[in-house]
């Protein structure tokens, strides 16, 4: 027998993820707006960014973070 649960929330897509998560920050933030999104202080933004954690963007000798990455580092912390 085939049961399956049903709920009242409609299916979440990448996309729309994408357009809901963080809609008020640019495609590309730097630290300080990467430390707003997470809560996080700048010195431990600035460690997941070394570590790999959180991808960069290369743009010269600033730390740019596409909104893509913070929304899916944040998605595969909350699986955990």
């Amino acid at each position: 027998m085939d049961e399956r649960i049903e709920t009242n929330e409609p299916e979440q897509t990448e996309e729309s993820v994408y357009h809901t998560m963080f809609a008020d920050y640019p495609d590309l933030v730097d630290v300080n707006q990467l430390c707003e999104m997470l809560g996080l202080k700048y010195k431990t933004v600035c460690k997941f960014i070394r570590e790999g954690k959180i991808p960069r963007m290369p743009d010269g000798r600033k730390i740019r973070v596409a909104k893509i990455e913070v929304i899916n580092y944040v998605l595969q912390r909350a699986q955990k």
